[in-house]
């Protein structure tokens, strides 16, 4: 190649033309979805830039990063950039992923919620997300933006170097996508002429001819001093021919200084001051941005991809340790994960990455950012760097998948370093319990708590230690319990919200019902306003407030879990709530309404392998059942085939069978299912037990039937579980006379008039019966 030069290094002002023909061509689509498609340097960002902010449009940019491949990480920026149309979008998307910590494992899911809080996204409004091609092949990400697209009225501009696999040359064709492409893009004459305003007519129309219209050279050309003469090159060397002629003539001190700033992947002009020095970063950037080779866009600024490849090629000074250094604090100061792990893993400064993890792993839990953790883990691997830290790294990933013996094992290989092991004990633990193996997920708290740096952490631990104390029944779970509880006030919503949680399950699991501590966290849930402890507060009490004959109430709190639920995706929660609902409706008499929750109950919980979940909807389908008389279709029903690791829902499907054989006049059989719970402590098992006993005895017209029925009041009473003598009485009408036969029955009548039982005596010879003629003692 020769060339001669006009003026000895001297370099003209960049000049940024518009380009009519390629606005007006994005003007005349009416596709929903727009794609400026071309390699580095073909004007795409910048046209763009120049088309959002035309004809009373408005625009939400995402620049998309290496990062970006983390679908997590892409929903949230999109989210962000988002909110700038639409206020607060991304607050669901963001309580989702901290409740759900592997989201990003259902796509569908994330986009779901986002689309639903765009659904009123305006019509002058465009989504702008630049560099695309970071994603590009990433199906995880390229699918959100694929369902979002699908799922609401958002409108997209995207720039890209490569083209999205769900655009398609159908959905091109058909209009469903406006694409313009590199060969549209590449400058005509007209355009080139206004760049190269300063070249002679000849040698403008032949460098475009040379360039193919390639912008990034024509720019570059345009604020140098060199004129091309041959005609035996190609685009990439004419670029690189002009770089160097506008570098070396920017002098030794802007080449250097920019040759820093490319060390940073994102760029703002306060990290340019760190970096520079205040006065030589304004200097070195007005130089850059004089001829277009850094250009700013609102508060970042942003070297052009082809400058910053050039720069990288010829090397950095060597103070270039300094530079990563700099850019790591400044990076983490601002939670920019993703830049940090880009220095590290691009600058040969792997031996930071433990010290980013041990910042960064927190907030990447918190948001869902698995995939980037394990890429973290893996690039050290790779690199040679192991060590506890990163042990608790896959841990946390692997507990969050549901993978629960690699999250142990992980979790105590980290508990070899004194101070990680307090966490590193407690995700075992966790893992250790989510597996049902309770023992070893209480010795794992214990340890745990002797790991313990202070007394919030040995109390962390003490609760943990509690739920797998009442998992296994433990004598002393009453002790703990009230040590813990000691001085939890309402002042502490989340304390007292946890101790009430505790102190309910344990209460079902022992025997008794005291619904007073619950009915004030209840209260104090909206103060609190945290989805997961929210739901997972609810989720017990609702079935409580069902055991305890509160019906409405138990639609109530039920309702509202499903609610937060649906709004937050906690799909875990939601067969839960469905039982408690359908339990509910059922003591109002609402059988089909009750069957209908219990069904998408069951399969929810099967497609979600909750186990736990499914037997609990079994259990209240046999009671559903058996209280409307329907006793053989009760004991029809194939018990669901699921791991014998949940004991306590276990114990109430046997009891509730045990019901359904009573009430079916299999009398020796329920006798012989219930011997295998009645030493259960569950108020589930007390009272069925008591109920399948009193009902053999009526059946068999047993001298004793009165005690023993007078036995299944107490118990039921006692316990709160006062649901289960209704569904006791409905199935066995007759139990119903001989209790409101007995002496001093207030509170059996009480019962009655509240579930709206009193047509039941009618049959039984009680025609005629009221209120005002019920005495305390007997039925007129």
């Amino acid at each position: 190649m020769t060339a001669t030069v006009r003026n000895m290094r001297t370099l003209q002002r960049s000049r940024i033309i518009e380009r009519p023909r390629l606005l007006t061509l994005l003007d005349e689509s009416t596709a929903r979805v727009r794609t400026l498609f071309a390699a580095a340097g073909y004007g795409k960002t910048t046209l763009a830039e120049q088309w959002v902010t035309r004809g009373g449009r408005r625009s939400a940019w995402y620049t998309a990063r290496s990062s970006s491949v983390d679908v997590a990480a892409l929903a949230l920026g999109v989210a962000r950039s988002a909110s700038t149309i639409v206020e607060g979008c991304e607050s669901r998307l963001r309580e989702h992923m901290r409740a759900i910590s592997a989201a990003a494992g259902n796509v569908a899911v994330l986009a779901e919620i986002l689309s639903e809080d765009l659904a009123e996204w305006p019509r002058e409004a465009w989504l702008v997300i630049d560099d695309y091609q970071e994603i590009v092949g990433a199906s995880q990400a390229e699918a959100f933006v694929a369902d979002l697209l699908a799922s609401c009225p958002l409108q997209l501009l995207l720039t890209t170097r490569q083209r999205p696999s769900w655009v398609t040359a159908r959905s091109i064709l058909y209009g469903d996508v406006f694409e313009i492409n590199q060969t549209a893009l590449a400058m005509d004459n007209q355009e080139a002429a206004e760049v190269l305003a300063d070249w002679s007519g000849m040698s403008a129309s032949g460098l475009v001819a040379l360039a193919n219209g390639w912008p990034a050279v024509i720019g570059l050309a345009s604020v140098s001093s060199a004129e091309i003469e041959s005609d035996d090159t190609v685009p990439e060397s004419l670029y690189r021919f002009f770089a160097e002629e506008v570098f070396d003539a920017l002098g030794d001190e802007v080449r250097d200084g920019l040759a820093l700033l490319a060390v940073a992947p994102v760029m703002e002009r306060e990290l340019a001051a760190e970096l520079l020095g205040d006065g030589q970063a304004e200097s070195i950037c007005a130089a850059a941005l004089e001829v277009g080779i850094l250009v700013e866009r609102d508060e970042r600024l942003e070297l052009h991809p082809l400058a910053r490849s050039f720069l990288e090629e010829r090397g950095v000074p060597p103070v270039c340790a300094e530079a990563t250094a700099t850019c790591l604090a400044h990076y983490k100061a601002r939670r920019d994960w993703g830049a940090a792990f880009d220095v590290v893993s691009k600058r040969d400064a792997v031996s930071e990455l433990e010290a980013l993890l041990a910042e960064a792993l927190d907030d990447l839990l918190e948001t869902a950012r698995l995939p980037t953790v394990e890429s973290w883990c893996a690039f050290a691997a790779k690199s040679g760097i192991g060590g506890p830290l990163f042990s608790l790294a896959r841990a946390e990933t692997a507990l969050r998948q549901g993978r629960h013996v690699q999250a142990q094992a992980h979790a105590e290989a980290a508990a070899v370093d004194g101070k990680l092991a307090f966490r590193a004990l407690s995700v075992a633990g966790r893992a250790a319990h989510l597996a049902s193996r309770e023992e070893e997920g209480l010795a794992l708290y214990q340890r745990a708590e002797s790991a313990a740096t202070d007394g919030r952490e040995r109390r962390a631990a003490l609760w943990d230690q509690v739920i797998c104390a009442v998992e296994l029944d433990l004598p002393e779970t009453s002790l703990m319990l009230n040590e813990l509880s000691v001085g939890v006030s309402t002042s502490d919503p989340r304390e007292f919200i946890r101790a009430a949680t505790c102190r309910l399950i344990f209460d079902m699991r022992s025997g008794t019902l005291d619904l007073g501590d619950s009915d004030l966290a209840w209260e104090l849930l909206p103060v609190l306003g945290e989805p997961l402890i929210q739901t997972g507060f609810e989720s017990i009490y609702a079935n409580a407030l069902a055991l305890a004959a509160r019906y409405t109430d138990a639609l109530e709190v039920a309702n509202t879990l499903l609610h937060t639920a649906q709004k937050y995706r906690l799909d875990f929660a939601r067969p839960y709530g469905l039982v408690s609902a359908a339990m509910g409706q059922a003591g109002l008499r609402q059988w089909n309404i009750a069957a209908d929750y219990l069904d998408e109950a069951a399969a929810l919980a099967r497609d979600t392998r909750n186990h736990y979940a499914e037997l609990f909807a079994f259990a209240a389908r046999l009671r559903l059942l058996t209280q409307q008389g329907l006793h053989r279709v009760a004991l029809a029903l194939p018990l669901p085939d699921v791991p014998e690791t949940v004991p306590a829902v276990g114990a109430e499907v046997t009891a509730s069978r045990a019901l359904a054989l009573a009430a079916a006049d299999r009398l020796d059989e329920a006798r012989a299912t219930l011997s295998s719970v009645e030493s259960s402590p569950a108020v589930e098992s007390i009272v069925l037990s008591a109920a399948v006993r009193a009902i053999t005895s009526l059946k068999l017209d047993d001298a004793r039937t009165a005690s023993w029925v007078s036995n299944l009041e107490e118990k039921a009473f006692a316990t709160g579980a006062v649901d289960l003598l209704v569904t006791a009485y409905r199935a066995v009408p007759e139990l119903l006379v001989v209790l409101l036969r007995r002496g001093g029955g207030q509170r059996r009548m009480d019962l009655v008039r509240r579930v709206g039982d009193h047509e039941l005596l009618r049959p039984l010879g009680a025609a005629g019966w009221r209120d005002d003629e019920v005495k305390s003692s007997e039925v007129v």
